[in-house]
C-alpha cells in the first residue's frame, strides 16, 4: 500500500474512533489496530496525536465542504432551495444515520479542545469560516436575485445561520431527539430566509 493510502487509511479509523469517543478518549495504540498497521508506524505520518487530530478536523473538514459545494453551487435549483436542500440533507444525516448520537465531529472537537489546544481552535476555526463563507456566497446570490432583502449582511446572517446549525446539533445529542434540528429548519426557513 502506498505511504498516501496509508495516511488516507489512519486518518479514515482514527477520525471515527475520536469522533465516537472524543480527543481525551482516544490513543494512538486504538488509532493504529483500528487502521491495521503497528503503533510506531503512526509516527511516519504523524508527529503527534495533537498534529493527528488537526490532520482529522481537516480531512472531516475537507469531506464536509465538498458537500456543501456541491449542493450551495447547484445552478439548477435557486439558492434558497440550495441551502434548504443542503442543510436537510444534514438533518437527514444525524436522524436517519447517527440517531441523534456524535453530532459535528470538528464542533465536537471544538468544545473539548480549543480552550484548552490553540493549534486545535485555529483549525477548526479555519474550517469552520470556511463553511460560512460558501453559506454566504449563496445567500448573496439570493440577495442579488432579490429573495432576501437587498440590505441583508449576508456575510452576519451566514454566521448566525451556521451557528445556530452548531448549537442545534449541540440540543440534539443532549436531548437524544429531531426537536432542535427541526426547529432550526423552521426559523431558517419560515423567518430567515422567508
Amino acid at each position: 500500500m502506498v505511504q498516501k493510502d496509508i495516511k488516507a487509511k489512519i486518518l479514515q479509523s482514527g477520525s471515527d474512533i475520536m469522533y465516537r469517543k472524543g480527543y481525551n478518549g482516544t490513543g494512538i495504540k486504538e488509532i493504529t489496530d483500528a487502521a491495521g498497521i503497528p503503533k510506531g508506524s503512526f509516527y511516519n505520518y504523524f508527529k503527534s496525536k495533537e498534529h493527528f487530530a488537526i490532520s482529522a478536523i481537516e480531512f472531516a473538514g475537507n469531506a464536509t465542504f465538498e458537500r456543501i459545494k456541491a449542493t450551495l453551487n447547484d445552478r439548477d435549483k435557486l439558492p434558497i432551495e440550495r441551502i434548504e436542500t443542503f442543510f436537510s440533507e444534514m438533518v437527514g444525516r444525524y436522524v436517519k444515520e447517527m440517531k441523534f448520537t456524535k453530532g459535528c465531529f470538528i464542533g465536537n472537537m471544538c468544545q473539548e479542545m480549543a480552550d484548552v489546544n490553540r493549534a486545535i481552535g485555529d483549525k477548526v476555526d479555519y474550517i469552520f469560516r470556511n463553511y460560512t463563507a460558501m453559506l454566504s456566497a449563496c445567500l448573496r446570490e439570493a440577495r442579488e436575485s432579490g429573495a432576501i432583502q437587498p440590505d441583508c449582511d449576508v456575510d452576519k446572517l451566514s454566521e448566525f445561520i451556521f451557528n445556530s446549525w452548531e448549537g442545534a446539533l449541540l440540543r440534539m445529542k443532549a436531548s437524544r431527539n429531531s426537536q432542535p434540528l427541526n426547529a432550526f429548519m423552521e426559523i431558517l426557513m419560515e423567518e430567515l430566509l422567508a
